[in-house]
């Protein structure tokens, strides 16, 4: 069986696309085309892209400005807490001190006191002691006197002072 013969080549081997007036009319159609296509779509989708990308940028710097006032406060309240206990640890120590000098003062005057009380003690113990030695010594020559008159029958005289 032979082989059919594609009419194009049966010709004598020309080309498959001839340029001809439709080829002007597709370069005109294709022309408007982008034009067309530009100004109802690409542009459009362009400016909304620009948009899109100009809200993220102003969102990304909106971000970074609110995490460095946000670093900025972190800081300033760190060092706000710093101080505060360092001037708390200050006013403990300052009271501290001052409550362990009033001890210190309470106690001396305790001693001071005690000491005072202990001296009038021992005075008045020594004059307690001294009427006590002379009541004693008195009642001693009463009670020998009597003896003596008792057993004597007759008063004795010995020790005048």
């Amino acid at each position: 069986m032979p082989v059919p013969i594609i009419p194009a080549f049966a010709e004598g081997g020309g080309n498959i696309i001839s340029p001809d007036g439709s080829l002007v009319f597709v370069l005109v159609l294709f022309l408007v085309f982008v034009f067309v296509l530009n100004r109802i779509l690409f542009k459009p989708i362009s400016r909304v892209l620009d948009e899109r990308q100009t809200l993220i940028e102003g969102s990304a710097n909106e971000a970074r400005a609110a995490r460095q006032r946000y670093e900025g406060k972190l800081a300033d309240y760190e060092a706000t807490i710093r101080q505060t206990r360092a001037e708390s640890y200050r006013r403990l120590e300052q009271e501290r001190a001052a409550a362990l000098e009033e001890r210190r003062r309470l106690i001396n005057e305790a001693k001071q006191q005690a000491h005072e009380q202990i001296g009038h003690a021992r005075l008045e113990i020594g004059q307690q002691v001294g009427h006590a030695r002379t009541a004693l010594e008195s009642e001693a020559r009463q009670i020998a006197e009597r003896i003596s008159r008792t057993v004597l029958g007759r008063t004795v005289g010995g020790g005048a002072d």
